[in-house]
């Protein structure tokens, strides 16, 4: 699990199709949210994660989420 600040980073993943490079991890999902200072921020899930689903659900930390993308 990884957020980013940086979209060009996660416009890498999405075009390679969960690749980035980094042996034996693939990227299966990216979430767009607001953070409390209502900046707009990215929460990559990889398939190492234990929990697939973190940033799907709404806290105090991730506002507005929304799935961006998904590996198929």
């Amino acid at each position: 699990m990884s957020t980013f600040e940086n979209k060009k980073i996660v416009d890498e993943i999405i075009a390679g199709n969960g690749y980035d490079g980094e042996p034996g991890y693939v990227w299966l999902k990216v979430v767009e949210y607001t953070t409390p200072e209502g900046n707009t921020v990215w929460g990559c899930v990889h398939n190492r994660d234990r929990n697939p689903d973190r940033y799907e659900q709404e806290t105090f930390y991730v506002r507005n989420p929304k799935v961006i993308w998904e590996r198929r």
